[in-house]
């Protein structure tokens, strides 16, 4: 599999990578091990080509998300339910 997801996570979560990459896109993603797949991806700054990479790995991550009961009209989590009231001779 590709390290591209890897990559791209790392230079959105850590600011020292994304000074590294503005600086030298090439040397960080070589030191990375990108593919020359991937460079070619990143160097065309598409993010509908880079989303389109994806497309078939990230579908079975959206269907383990998905809401498992549609029908429950409760946000999720439910809510605790009302207490009963108590009875008053």
């Amino acid at each position: 599999m590709s390290k591209l997801l890897d990559f791209l996570t790392d230079i959105a979560i850590n600011p020292k990578q994304q000074i590294a990459f503005a600086r030298q896109p090439k040397t960080v993603a070589d030191a990375f091990g990108l593919s020359e797949m991937d460079k070619a991806l990143i160097e065309s700054k598409s993010s509908a080509k880079i989303a389109a990479f994806f497309a078939d790995k990230l579908t079975p991550l959206a269907e383990i998300c998905n809401d498992p009961n549609p029908e429950d009209p409760f946000p999720d989590p439910d809510p605790e339910p009302e207490p009963e009231p108590s009875k008053q001779d």
